[in-house]
């Protein structure tokens, strides 16, 4: 299987870029514990960020003391003893994100600088929020389809963006610019859901990135909603909020 963070030729970083991340792009990343920080921040730092601003949150482990001791670039640590709810940690950094673009990453996946700078690379060029194209798992037929995919699928159905498939503010990472945040509210960033559908009903301009999740990514994600039936309840809700957002529009 390739390795993700393996360089890419035609993915490749220029200078133009690397300058444009040092004066415009806010990096915000979650943080549970320190599996995989150092990675994560290696492949952060290829961007040549203006900042990197961390939640952290309900860590047992040395976080921390690794975060703060490792990283080359300015970075600003909000650091919270106690879990603070599944997205609350995004309205938390957007809101201390000073940059034009914010990147929204979760730590405990390591992805190649070349392909986060995919999504920052959409907003350059004009995108309001680049998504991360989502494509559903292969199935059998005789298995019930995903409800959140489904849930996914329905909303962007809603709002007539069908092209976007199940493309949702909801998975990581994806990228937006400071704009479409003060439209959206960077209060319903915790529920992103609710905030994917205040962007396209606003008429932004929503798009998917090219980067599509490795295999191995797609697994481990399934294998954790398979474990924890929670998570999907709280997303299903999110999407019935949403719908609710959108129902009332009309």
């Amino acid at each position: 299987m390739r390795d993700p963070t393996k360089k890419r030729r035609e993915e490749h970083i220029n200078g133009k870029e690397k300058c444009e991340n040092l004066h415009r792009l806010s990096v915000i990343l979650s943080v549970h514990h320190e599996r995989t920080i150092k990675k994560v921040l290696k492949q952060i730092e290829k961007l040549r960020p203006m900042e990197i601003v961390l939640v952290v949150e309900d860590c047992q482990d040395q976080s921390v003391k690794k975060i703060l001791t490792h990283s080359s670039c300015p970075l600003t640590a909000f650091v919270y003893p106690f879990p603070l709810g599944d997205d609350v940690w995004r309205a938390i950094g957007a809101k201390e994100a000073t940059g034009d673009v914010w990147l929204f990453l979760d730590a405990d996946h390591v992805v190649a600088a070349n392909d986060m700078q995919s999504f920052v690379r959409m907003c350059y060029r004009g995108a309001d929020i680049a998504l991360r194209k989502c494509m559903a798992p292969l199935r059998h037929p005789s298995m019930e389809p995903d409800t959140v995919f489904v849930a996914k699928t329905f909303l962007n159905t809603l709002v007539s963006r069908d092209e976007l498939g199940t493309s949702s503010m909801y998975d990581l990472p994806f990228a937006m610019t400071r704009q479409a945040a003060s439209i959206i509210g960077v209060q319903h960033l915790v529920v992103p859901a609710v905030a994917h559908a205040i962007a396209l009903h606003n008429q932004l301009r929503v798009v998917p990135s090219p980067y599509i999740a490795s295999a191995k990514l797609t697994r481990k994600r399934a294998t954790q909603r398979k474990n924890k039936p929670r998570i999907n309840q709280t997303i299903l809700g999110d999407h019935l909020e949403a719908m609710d957002y959108v129902m009332s529009l009309k």
